[in-house]
């Protein structure tokens, strides 16, 4: 807030007032766009306010595309970049126990296990044991991670002094950009992987700055004017990165792939595809039958009472409302049928106030976050995902790869997850009866289910394995199937 605050006082000194209505706080101008978004236009542009707050939120959005027109000036000029050593450097907001960090950390894995030398990997934070999650396993490695390096103390020194005086033109809120550019001009790699939008765009702006020679910026599957942190710059700031030749974008799914390139304006196909990938002999084996028995004791299931299940964060783009009149209908049908909703979110509680007041409340079973949400899953008959927005579902994944066949809506990249009718099933109306009709008839069917259990692990093992997921990395960074190996020095000033 301090700072916050300075900068209303330097720009009301300088009369920049475009300045001063860029920096408004981001949180009015998401909060303004998330309930334009839930309004008719129609009806708000008859409603000279509500025109108006679109109007600015346009402009506001447009206004960033002359920052940038000043940051291109500003590198202009820029002195030469040394030679790359080589490699590979990943970059990412944290390692905590998240897709993309996790997606991260197997590339990570995968890359030093293909010979990639050297690579390395830097988190914007490390700070709490959340942020560390997947730590441990690198280190244990003997992989090189750390958090991006935030000591100015080198930026007198060229490239950085240059860098330094290029990002002070862009927008207050890019501030993070300069500390990306010390940990690449250190690492000085080859090819920057960076993942999620928020680093991809300050990490992506850093490696342009140092001049990395080719930049993989791996974007979600939905882009972030759909989630309530977006921030204003974020459009003009990927349409500048695309432009730029070093520049690659990458999805995880195909239907995030089309969405960017909608939003962004750029040319279908420009984005390319990488499916997740996923360790399946030492992440995801299936879980043997005691512990699945285990689990359901534990939470008062019976051993052979049918189980609709899910994992999820209790937010309104997952529907868990919806999936609980799901589960309403499906227990007029089925008397002995129970429900598992594992995870945490602000919708929780009163989800389950509402449950315990139903007639099937003593079937429900809201258990928390567990850490080991695949023994949850594997106590699970059928996997029930009603989200009205996704990425690539990698809880889909698991699930069939613990032998648990899934049934979703066809949110985002859901439907590159499963086989339709073999492996799970796509619906194509997701109101609570048609959804409850389609899991009932499923339930019933033993032949079926039997088949789906087999068909869903052999399916997610050859589609999301972590070997092709690697095939594919290498090919986006230009490497092939057998990357060059580059041994190791020293690292640039």
């Amino acid at each position: 807030m301090h700072g916050y605050l300075a900068l209303i006082r330097k720009v009301l000194k300088r009369r920049d007032y475009r300045r001063l209505l860029l920096s408004l706080p981001e949180i009015l101008a998401v909060r303004s766009r998330l309930w334009l978004r839930r309004r008719d236009y129609g009806q708000i542009l008859a409603q000279p306010c509500s025109a108006a707050l679109r109007s600015f939120l346009r402009w506001r959005e447009r206004t960033y595309e002359r920052y940038f027109q000043l940051f291109t000036e500003a590198l202009a000029g820029a002195p030469s970049a040394a030679n790359p050593r080589g490699g590979v450097l990943l970059l990412v907001g944290t390692l905590g126990p998240g897709g993309a960090e996790r997606q991260a950390a197997v590339t990570l894995l995968g890359l030093a296990r293909r010979g990639v030398r050297p690579v390395a990997l830097a988190a914007v934070r490390l700070e709490s044991e959340t942020q560390r999650f997947f730590l441990p396993r690198l280190e244990a490695m003997g992989l090189d991670v750390a958090e991006l390096n935030r000591d100015p103390i080198q930026d007198t020194i060229e490239p950085l002094s240059h860098i330094r005086r290029a990002t002070a033109v862009l927008p207050y809120r890019l501030g993070e950009v300069m500390n990306y550019a010390r940990t690449l001009v250190k690492h000085n790699p080859q090819i920057a992987h960076l993942w999620l939008d928020e680093v991809n765009i300050q990490g992506g702006l850093a490696a342009v700055a140092a001049g990395v020679p080719r930049i993989v910026l791996h974007v979600r599957s939905l882009p972030p004017h759909h989630f309530a942190f977006y921030k204003t710059y974020m459009l003009e700031a990927y349409r500048w990165l695309a432009a730029h030749p070093a520049v690659i974008l990458a999805a995880n799914s195909l239907a995030g792939a089309r969405a960017y390139e909608e939003w962004i304006g750029l040319p279908r196909g420009r984005i390319q595809v990488i499916h997740n990938g996923f360790d399946f002999d030492n992440d995801l084996s299936p879980v043997p039958s005691d512990l699945r028995l285990a689990y359901r004791m534990r939470h008062g299931i019976p051993a052979d009472a049918p189980v609709v299940g899910t994992v999820i964060r209790f937010s309104h783009e997952k529907r868990p409302e919806l999936w609980l009149r799901t589960a309403e209908r499906i227990a007029h049908a089925l008397p002995d049928a129970h429900f598992l909703m594992v995870g945490d979110g602000h919708l929780r509680h009163r989800l389950a106030k509402q449950a315990k007041r139903s007639f099937f409340g003593g079937r429900v079973h809201m258990v928390g976050y567990e850490k080991s949400a695949l023994n949850a899953i594997s106590a699970m008959d059928l996997f029930l995902l009603t989200s009205h927005i996704e990425g690539l579902p990698n809880v889909l994944i698991e699930a069939q790869a613990m032998g648990v066949p899934v049934v979703t809506t066809p949110a985002g990249g859901a439907a590159e997850t499963l086989m339709h009718g073999h492996t799970g099933w796509l619906l194509e109306d997701a109101r609570s009866d048609a959804a409850a009709a389609v899991i009932v008839r499923l339930l019933t069917d033993q032949g079926w289910l039997r088949q789906a259990r087999k068909d869903a692990r052999e399916f997610v093992r050859e589609r999301f394995g972590v070997e092709r997921m690697l095939d594919e990395t290498l090919g986006v960074y230009g490497y092939g199937s057998h990357p060059p190996i580059v041994e190791q020095h020293g690292a640039a000033n």
